[in-house]
């Protein structure tokens, strides 16, 4: 199996390059399914991360309310560290699970990671690709999201620039056109990296 990180700036269209890797036929993990799994009631994080914050951060059903963690940590660095501490070990042990059972398929398989250089998720990829789009479309998409700009700049100013990314990624996607256009772009990076896998043996 060749395990491919993508990763992508909030709104980016990350996960619509994911979907379509997947329509390729990758198998797809994705960290912020794992992330919320770490914050369920009754898990480990979810405890101390309840502890750190406190109940404000609780929905009426006892469950973490994400929007309002967001809220909070984005507009306070040090906490949004803390947070990753106590979440991004359960999604690396997640990850590392899926590698093990896929290990010996043929194909590829999709860790879809938001933070996947910031959390140096990158070290369990065989290859990197970035999905890079104008900050304009970016707020866009944001906002077709509910995220309101304040809100989006924030969690974009909390990640790496697409620019540092770039540097560090092995396809870099540029999503700046339309759907047609991005699953155009995916399918060309499906076949260049099953090409250089197969070069490596």
């Amino acid at each position: 199996m060749i395990v491919v990180g993508v990763t992508g700036s909030f709104a980016s269209g990350k996960s619509a390059a994911t979907t379509l890797f997947k329509k390729q036929g990758a198998v797809v993990f994705d960290a912020d399914v794992s992330a919320r799994g770490a914050l369920e009631k009754g898990k480990p994080a979810y405890r101390a991360v309840v502890k750190l914050f406190g109940g404000k951060i609780l929905g009426k059903n006892g469950q973490i309310d994400r929007a309002a963690l967001a809220k909070r940590v984005f507009s306070n660095p040090k906490e949004l560290k803390t947070l990753g501490i106590l979440v991004h070990p359960a999604v690396i042990m997640d990850a590392l699970e899926i590698m093990d059972r896929t290990k010996k398929k043929k194909g590829i398989l999709v860790l879809d990671v938001p933070l996947l250089f910031e959390s140096k998720m990158d070290n369990l990829a065989d290859f990197t690709v970035l999905v890079k789009a104008p900050a304009k479309a970016t707020l866009a998409r944001a906002s077709q999201r509910g995220v309101d700009a304040a809100l989006a700049k924030k969690i974009l100013a909390a990640q790496w620039p697409p620019e540092k990314k770039a540097k560090l990624a092995d396809y870099v996607i540029e999503n700046a056109s339309t759907l047609a256009d991005l699953e155009k772009k995916v399918k060309e990076t499906a076949a260049k990296i099953r090409e250089a896998a197969a070069s490596l043996g």
